[in-house]
């Protein structure tokens, strides 16, 4: 079920309908080499949540993309906002979910760049003593199986980091019209590897991604097709359906922020 599509009474029987849960896809407006849209991460986890809410019920907020992407500046049509405004954006929008009754909060990211800023948000919860409980995921986290699967059909492992084998197959699936396969060469999604005595030394600057694809480009998109893109589809599908199995059937976090809020206030 679609937030925005839902009238106001629907609303209300909506939310006693799915067990109080609500799914937040998050992703970011960046460029994706020349050939996919700015909105790639957000149209791709959309549909990809918007697919699992129809087989196991969740209202899905609407688009979302104030999320983590000051690598991508200098790039046309980026929108990188600051990391405060990321924050209590975020914090806002979740005190409103909750607010109208859904208590349960998946954040699932479509942007691989929400790796350290989503895990931090969640971290931050215990100190901001909501009545709610946030989960917060990522939605190409595919298990071992499935990695399996893709590249036995795809006839490789390398999937691309970003815009490459899988997101752009992905998206044909998702928006074919707004594919341009012809629009990329695969020779800027190549590493350059500016920094790897930095990388080596398991250290990280925030130009690490920057040194090695400094076109917003990782990968080679051209072995994509339609097919594949549907088949990673009903991956992501089936993985965040169990998910919102998971989180309905967790009455542990609700007790858990209850027992921490009071020992912190009696400690």
């Amino acid at each position: 079920m679609l937030w925005e599509e839902l009238t106001s009474i629907k609303f209300e029987e909506a939310v006693k309908n799915c067990g109080g849960v609500c799914i937040l896809p998050i992703g970011v407006l960046e460029k994706h080499g020349q050939h996919l849209p700015l909105g790639t991460d957000m149209m791709a986890v959309n549909a990809v949540c918007k697919a699992a809410a129809e087989q196991e019920s969740a209202i899905v907020f609407p688009y979302y993309f104030f999320g983590q992407i000051s690598e991508a500046r200098q790039c046309p049509g980026t929108i990188s906002v600051s990391s405060r405004m990321q924050m209590e954006s975020l914090l806002a929008m979740c005190d409103e979910i909750a607010r109208n009754g859904l208590k349960k909060i998946i954040i699932m990211s479509g942007h691989g760049g929400n790796h350290h800023f989503l895990p931090y948000f969640a971290q931050e919860m215990p100190r901001l003593d909501r009545d709610y409980s946030v989960y917060t995921g990522y939605a190409s986290d595919l298990s071992n199986e499935q990695i399996n699967i893709i590249a036995e059909t795809a006839g490789t492992r390398d999937f691309g980091y970003h815009a490459g084998l899988t997101e752009t197959a992905l998206m044909l699936h998702v928006r074919s019209d707004l594919v341009d396969m012809d629009a990329q060469t695969p020779e800027e999604g190549q590493r350059l590897g500016r920094l790897s005595a930095i990388e080596e030394s398991r250290l990280y600057t925030g130009f690490n991604w920057y040194a090695n694809y400094p076109h917003h480009f990782a990968g080679d998109h051209t072995k994509s097709t339609k097919e594949l893109g549907a088949m990673i589809f009903d991956m992501k599908v089936e993985n965040i359906v169990k998910a919102i199995r998971a989180v309905k059937a967790d009455n542990v976090s609700g007790e858990l922020t209850r027992e921490f809020a009071e020992r912190s206030r009696n400690h």
